[in-house]
């Protein structure tokens, strides 16, 4: 029997006291962490907010999701959906891909006001036309 897999997507803002600069340390430190704990996922950045989907096994991604928001280089820790019934991940092969965008490939504000099956598939539609570039 395999191990259940759960999914976590949400939004956040970079504090106002955190440097852009310190976007790549976060990437760098979360693909170590997440390569040894079997989490796989996306972190998007558009110079001012994040939006990060993560992947993996249930318990893993409980106990990550229990720190995220305490994590004070950001602020405005929204969750846009989650579930534990993912079948297979969206994203095996990246233990955190990165991507920074303009508003107009992902609006991340937008992503707060819709339902989360709408925000959900307009992060995923956007990830897939990132990756494609």
């Amino acid at each position: 029997m395999s191990t259940p897999l759960s999914f976590f997507l949400y939004s956040s803002r970079l504090a106002p006291d955190c440097d852009p600069t310190e976007v790549g340390n976060i990437v760098k430190v979360a693909r170590e962490f997440n390569a040894s704990h079997g989490i796989t996922g996306i972190l998007v950045f558009d110079g001012e907010r994040f939006t990060q989907y993560i992947e993996g096994p249930a318990s893993e991604v409980d106990a990550l999701v229990a720190k995220l928001p305490k994590d004070s280089r950001h602020t405005d820790f929204l969750q846009l959906n989650a579930g534990d019934d993912l079948e297979e991940r969206r994203y095996a092969t990246w233990s955190m891909g990165y991507s920074d965008v303009s508003l107009d490939e992902l609006d991340i504000d937008l992503m707060a006001t819709i339902d989360s099956d709408a925000a959900l598939n307009l992060f995923t539609k956007a990830v897939a036309e990132i990756d494609r570039l």
